[in-house]
């Protein structure tokens, strides 16, 4: 009987521990766009968020981010299924013809990088779309 009673609460309580793992793992979010000769990469943390462009206006700011700012990120990516990023479909297609920006969001999970299809910036697919309107209010902030 006691045997029993210990294998169960050991199996509840490691189901409760892994329950949010997927997102608790999440170490990075990065959103980049380029189109000929520049390109402009935001890169988030935990820590904070890092915004480098190459090119003419080539720079490279930093500024860090609340954990409130974090979680609502992971808030965001609880919406996606990041294994699923790599098969959305683009809504439109202005960055073939030079008249956009390309865009890529990547996603860093256990050693592991889900990317999206390139994209027009400013016109993400809809699944994430608002993952990608935090990262640049945070790229806002910084100078």
């Amino acid at each position: 009987m006691r045997i029993t009673f210990l294998a169960l609460f050991i199996f509840l309580f490691s189901e409760n521990d892994c329950s949010n793992q997927e997102v608790s793992n999440t170490e990075s979010f990065s959103y980049e766009t380029f189109t000929r000769g520049s390109s402009t990469m935001y890169t988030v943390t935990p820590e904070g968020i890092k915004v480098k462009s190459t090119g003419l206006n080539a720079k490279e700011d930093s500024n860090s981010i609340t954990e409130e700012e974090w979680k609502s990120l992971l808030n965001r990516l609880e919406e996606i299924n990041a294994s699923e990023m790599s098969k959305l479909k683009a809504p439109s297609d202005d960055r073939a013809s030079d008249r956009g920006l390309h865009a890529i969001l990547s996603v860093r999970k256990n050693d592991t990088i889900y990317k999206t299809n390139s994209f027009d910036h400013g016109n993400p697919p809809t699944e994430v779309q608002p993952l990608v309107e935090a990262i640049l209010r945070l790229a806002e902030n910084v100078e």
